[in-house]
């Protein structure tokens, strides 16, 4: 049986740990920053783009299945996971937070849309659905032209 010391320590070590992990794995450069945000950008692309071809479809067929609720949740939560862990990256420099300040509005007007586009095609609001689907068309481009600028 452990004691309480004993558990104190064990959480002492963990603690010890995982601090020695983000340590390792938070960019301290440029270089790093900008590394993460590629992958953060690329994964946002392809999210956007999914969740644009899953609310198309939805709108020509005239239907919300659950798949494409699935897919709209699983695409936000994936934009909202890559904004998330921007927004807890540290800046090492001007360069990365400029690339940081061009990024996150990206990275939110997508979070923002994917869920109006869910909320649209829920509540059968076409007109909705349709904005959030071409604003996801035109957030897209943008993210995409980020990500070949960091290529």
């Amino acid at each position: 049986m452990r004691t309480r010391r004993g558990w104190a320590v064990l959480v002492g070590l963990g603690a010890v740990l995982l601090a020695l992990v983000l340590i390792g794995v938070r960019p301290q450069t440029d270089d790093g920053f900008r590394s993460a945000v590629e992958t953060g950008v690329q994964d946002a692309v392809s999210s956007v783009g999914t969740a644009r071809l899953a609310g198309q479809t939805a709108l020509r067929d005239g239907t919300f299945a659950s798949y494409e609720s699935t897919v709209l949740e699983d695409t936000r939560e994936s934009v909202a996971t890559a904004l998330s862990d921007l927004a807890e990256l540290p800046v090492p420099g001007q360069d990365s937070q400029k690339l940081r300040d061009e990024v996150l509005p990206l990275l939110q007007e997508s979070v923002r849309q994917i869920g109006d586009l869910g909320t649209g095609l829920a509540e059968d609001d076409r007109a909705t659905a349709t904005e959030a689907v071409d604003g996801l068309a035109g957030t897209g481009e943008k993210l995409a032209a980020v990500l070949d600028g960091l290529r």
